[in-house]
């Protein structure tokens, strides 16, 4: 009985030494260098050339597309004493007037077509301005701009190396309760170019102190 018993530990250990033999448990993998591999046969090939090729290509067309249409020519600041908005107790819109001056750095005149506040066209003047107070009983005109104004639909001539100062009002109908708005001004001309700047209009001076009275009564 003692014997089958070593006969049969004897097996057991020599199976078990025989499984761990590379012939079972197979070979460890090189997984990196299987990757560096593909990666090399990846580089060397066409598919990879014209990949890269093509993305380079579509970079240049848009860059060259940008350039076309851009008017590095025409400088435009933001007026920031007559730039604001504030949400409008008659139409209950948010009217926002925004100011600029525009320099003309080129031999040739630029005839104005279009400037867009974040998709929006700029709309005639709305001639007046009101706000009304806490209770509702008075109301405060605003002051609007003294440059020139423009809207949709007209053609603004700026002479070469000339400066002009306008004026844009623009309608929203989302009201907002936040004292900035930043959003992107594109102006276009006859020719199809365009001249975009990212601005920041605050809310209107006295809106804001109105608005902080309420708070404070709430």
């Amino acid at each position: 009985m003692l014997i089958d018993q070593k006969k049969y530990l004897r097996f057991v250990v020599y199976n078990l030494c025989f499984l761990q033999t590379p012939v079972f448990m197979g070979e460890e993998k090189d997984s990196f260098g299987d990757i560096k591999k593909f990666l090399l046969h990846l580089l060397g090939s066409n598919v990879f050339f014209l990949v890269v090729l093509s993305i380079f290509v579509i970079i240049a067309l848009i860059y060259l597309y940008n350039r076309r249409k851009s008017m590095p020519e025409l400088e435009v600041k933001l007026i920031g004493n007559d730039t604001w908005f504030v949400n409008r107790d008659d139409n209950k819109r948010v009217g926002i007037v925004v100011s600029v001056g525009l320099r003309n750095k080129s031999t040739s005149g630029i005839y104005i077509k279009d400037c867009k506040l974040s998709g929006y066209s700029p709309k005639e003047n709305p001639g007046e301005i009101s706000i009304e107070d806490l209770d509702g009983k008075q109301k405060f005109k605003l002051n609007l701009p003294l440059h020139k104004h423009y809207s949709k639909g007209q053609d603004f001539y700026i002479g070469p190396y000339a400066s002009e100062n306008l004026w844009f009002y623009y309608e929203s109908r989302s009201m907002t309760m936040s004292n900035l708005i930043e959003t992107p001004l594109c102006i276009k001309d006859s020719r199809k170019k365009r001249k975009s700047i990212r601005i920041s209009i605050p809310r209107h001076a006295h809106q804001i102190a109105i608005y902080e009275q309420m708070s404070k009564i709430w």
